[in-house]
């Protein structure tokens, strides 16, 4: 296991400066078009030690929406402890990063996507809190009363693969561009297919990319009724290399997600969504390299004109498979 640090010392608001600046910023950025679908939140699985690897955001824009924006702030806290006999990972720390995409139509059935992940890692200010929300509920503590509150450490070994991130960081991740047809798009239903590139414009040392282009295909497919929506995701992602774990995630991944939204009114719905996604690492006997699943509680809430404001929390279904926690809150026309 690696050994024991002290955590770094930095002021409790500094997770959030870089994130939080670029988010203020993206709030006063508008471009035209209609709203979209809001089958998903824009949301994906933050671990730390895969987030290098490509898996798109949900794709549930409509065929004839225009052009699009979105910025979504998640805060993530986690603490793992795993070891066996080939293997060694501690992660523990936060992680504050932020999703920017911008998104229009090619021509009548066809739609492009781009986003920028800017990302920050630091000690946090969330472990005590979460460990008397613990506490208080009679849930389990894990190892949190054993580690350090605020510290920041990202360590793996295994194998030739040899992770280590100990102090705080601020970086651009990989971007991304997406491009989707769509086979059906009415009232009461949409069919799309989705194709998609990732380029190593992140920092394999930083954790914030893999250093590698990737890419994935998926499809989509969302039922609508008058108080109801449901929508489905299914695709694969192919990293084209891989320089975290010395090559031992260069393989394909299958991931699958599916929410069912209610509305309540003109402004304001409730959204329950299921993420998940197959292992990345051959090899690997820890749970938090392997499938994992993750559950989103949330609401939005339509704001003036076209925007509407979007907000939850995530946690890991299939416990140790993912951050202990994450939340959000987005803002999208």
């Amino acid at each position: 296991m690696a050994p024991s640090r002290q955590p770094p010392r930095y002021p409790a608001t500094a997770w959030l400066s870089a994130p939080a600046a670029a988010a203020a910023g993206a709030l006063w950025l508008s471009v035209s078009g209609a709203a979209g679908a809001e089958e998903f939140f824009p949301i994906r699985d933050q671990n730390p030690l895969l987030r290098g690897f490509y898996l798109p955001l949900p794709s549930d824009a409509r065929r004839d929406a225009g052009a699009d924006f979105s910025a979504t702030l998640l805060v993530s806290n986690t603490l793992n402890v795993e070891s066996n006999s080939h293997e060694s990972l501690l992660v523990d720390g936060e992680s504050a990063a932020l999703d920017l995409t911008y998104e229009n139509s090619l021509s009548q059935n066809w739609r492009f996507r781009f986003t920028l992940p800017i990302i920050h890692d630091s000690g946090g200010v969330l472990d005590s809190v979460i460990d008397v929300w613990h506490e208080a509920f009679g849930f389990s503590r894990g190892n949190r009363p054993f580690y350090p509150k605020k510290q920041i450490n990202y360590f793996y070994s295994g194998g030739a693969a040899n992770i280590d991130l100990s102090h705080p960081q601020t970086s651009v991740g990989d971007v991304a561009a997406d491009v989707g047809w769509f086979a059906a798009d009415d009232a009461r239903r949409t069919l799309s297919l989705w194709a998609g590139l990732k380029a190593p414009t992140g920092t394999v040392a930083d954790l914030t990319s893999d250093g590698a282009w990737d890419g994935a295909v998926w499809a989509h497919a969302a039922g609508r009724w008058p108080t109801w929506q449901m929508a489905a995701e299914i695709g694969v992602a192919q990293p084209f290399g891989d320089e975290l774990f010395a090559g031992m995630a260069h393989r394909s991944s299958v991931f699958a997600r599916a929410a069912a939204t209610r509305a309540l009114g003109s402004q304001w719905s409730l959204r329950a969504q299921l993420d998940g996604q197959t292992g990345h690492v051959a090899g690997s006997d820890t749970r938090f390299l392997g499938p994992s699943l993750q559950l989103t509680l949330g609401a939005a809430r339509t704001l003036y004109g076209r925007w509407r404001i979007e907000m939850g929390f995530t946690e890991d279904a299939a416990v140790n498979t993912a951050p202990d926690i994450t939340f959000f809150l987005g803002i999208r026309d």
